[in-house]
């Protein structure tokens, strides 16, 4: 019988959570999994899936499997376990039909261990292979770049993304696109009940208070019912996606963005 239950993303491209559920599960998940099982699995696993998946599941001819959504989403196998049984063979993926029943779940199990050190791990290398982060298709993710995610609206290839595969390591690449906060600030215009505008750098904002930094480089904050606010973000778009674009999606312009050099 599996030993665990767990439900979670294991990978910076999470983006079938919303973004507070997943910062909390990340920091309040406790798993303890069977370290026999897990050496059992892993043996198995490399017996079994290592020449396509890699023996430590990260990818080689075939996915990465511990960022994968069947694993992330997987309940004690109800996903993984048809998976491995059945195969997949429009995927080029054999049945493993006659494995042990008992072989099976150690191999989930190690899966989901390999899933949750990755979710845990303090940082990815910058070194990590760029191979095992091209999982997509390079022409499908410029296609989805110009058409259904829009990002031909805000961005060039010849203009801010000339040669960006160059300016970033794939790791540093693969986090700024998906996630670019950090690159980007958000700016807002108060009106005052006077008239005078002030725009500034956002500071804070909520249903009560906005606070920026104004051209005169002090602090001001407001309460909302006293002042009209207006606030620039222009990450929006970025946000939108993330409630839209499948790991599909992701992994395709995440293929696009390093052909960029």
């Amino acid at each position: 019988m599996l030993r665990f239950a767990v439900f979670y993303r294991a990978s910076i491209f999470a983006c079938c959570l919303s973004i507070g559920s997943f910062a909390a599960l990340a920091q309040s998940a406790k798993v303890e999994f069977d370290a026999a099982a897990v050496a059992r699995g892993r043996t198995a696993f490399k017996s079994s899936c290592g020449f396509c998946h890699g023996d430590d599941a990260t990818g080689n001819r075939a996915p990465d499997l511990i960022r994968a959504p069947d694993t992330s989403r997987d309940v004690n196998g109800n996903l993984l376990r048809p998976i491995i049984r059945n195969g997949r063979t429009d995927k080029g993926m054999p049945a493993f039909s006659t494995l042990p029943d008992t072989t099976v779940n150690d191999i989930i199990v190690f899966l989901h261990s390999q899933a949750y050190t990755a979710l845990h791990s303090a940082r990815v290398p910058n070194d990590y292979p760029v191979a095992k982060l091209l999982t997509g298709n390079a022409a499908e993710g410029k296609e989805y770049f110009n058409g259904p995610g829009g990002c031909s609206g805000c961005h060039s290839p010849t203009g801010d993304l000339a040669k960006v595969a160059s300016r970033y390591k794939p790791v540093d690449l693969q986090q700024i696109f998906v996630y670019p906060a950090a690159s980007r600030r958000r700016t807002a215009t108060v009106t005052l009940p006077d008239g005078t505008k002030i725009e500034g750098a956002v500071k804070h904002a909520d249903e009560f208070t906005v606070a920026i930094i104004g051209p005169d480089g002090w602090y001001h904050a407001w309460p909302l019912d006293q002042v009209q606010v207006e606030i620039h973000d222009s990450l929006s778009a970025h946000r939108a996606l993330v409630e839209k674009y499948s790991d599909r999606d992701i992994h395709n312009l995440f293929a696009y963005l390093e052909t960029l050099k």
